[in-house]
Protein backbone atom coordinates (compact mmCIF):
# COMPACT_ATOMS: atom_id res chain seq x y z
CA UNK A 1 0.00 0.00 0.00
CA UNK A 2 0.91 3.48 -0.76
CA UNK A 3 0.95 6.01 1.60
CA UNK A 4 1.27 9.85 1.76
CA UNK A 5 2.76 11.33 4.70
CA UNK A 6 3.10 15.17 5.49
CA UNK A 7 5.72 16.80 8.12
CA UNK A 8 3.74 18.88 11.13
CA UNK A 9 6.78 21.00 11.41
CA UNK A 10 7.84 21.87 7.65
CA UNK A 11 4.53 20.47 5.28
CA UNK A 12 6.39 18.57 2.90
CA UNK A 13 5.21 15.29 1.77
CA UNK A 14 6.41 11.50 1.46
CA UNK A 15 5.28 8.88 -0.62
CA UNK A 16 6.35 5.77 0.77
CA UNK A 17 5.02 2.18 -0.11
CA UNK A 18 7.40 -0.09 2.15
CA UNK A 19 7.13 1.30 5.70
CA UNK A 20 4.21 2.55 7.85
CA UNK A 21 6.18 5.35 9.46
CA UNK A 22 8.67 7.86 7.97
CA UNK A 23 10.80 11.03 8.84
CA UNK A 24 10.75 14.18 6.80
CA UNK A 25 13.91 14.73 4.68
CA UNK A 26 13.81 18.19 5.04
CA UNK A 27 13.89 18.39 9.27
CA UNK A 28 14.04 15.10 10.75
CA UNK A 29 10.64 15.08 12.13
CA UNK A 30 8.80 12.21 12.35
CA UNK A 31 5.56 12.37 9.50
CA UNK A 32 1.98 11.58 9.79
CA UNK A 33 0.26 9.90 7.31
CA UNK A 34 -2.22 11.66 4.95
CA UNK A 35 -6.05 10.57 5.10
CA UNK A 36 -6.52 11.44 1.85
CA UNK A 37 -5.32 7.93 -0.11
CA UNK A 38 -2.72 8.00 -2.65
CA UNK A 39 -4.95 7.20 -5.37
CA UNK A 40 -7.11 10.55 -4.80
CA UNK A 41 -3.85 12.61 -4.23
CA UNK A 42 -1.84 11.83 -7.24
CA UNK A 43 -5.46 13.40 -9.22
CA UNK A 44 -5.22 16.45 -6.92
CA UNK A 45 -4.19 19.74 -8.54
CA UNK A 46 -1.30 21.85 -6.34
CA UNK A 47 -3.35 24.44 -4.88
CA UNK A 48 -5.62 21.17 -3.75
CA UNK A 49 -2.54 19.74 -2.33
CA UNK A 50 -1.83 23.20 -0.83
CA UNK A 51 -4.86 22.91 1.62
CA UNK A 52 -4.04 19.34 3.10
CA UNK A 53 -0.94 20.19 3.60
CA UNK A 54 -2.12 22.90 6.19
CA UNK A 55 -4.01 20.79 7.47
CA UNK A 56 -1.15 18.94 8.55
CA UNK A 57 0.72 21.49 9.40
CA UNK A 58 1.46 22.72 13.09
CA UNK A 59 0.45 26.77 13.30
Amino acid sequence: MIRVFICPKCGKVRVVSKYLKASCYECGRPMVVCHTPYVEWVELDEAQREQIRERYTET
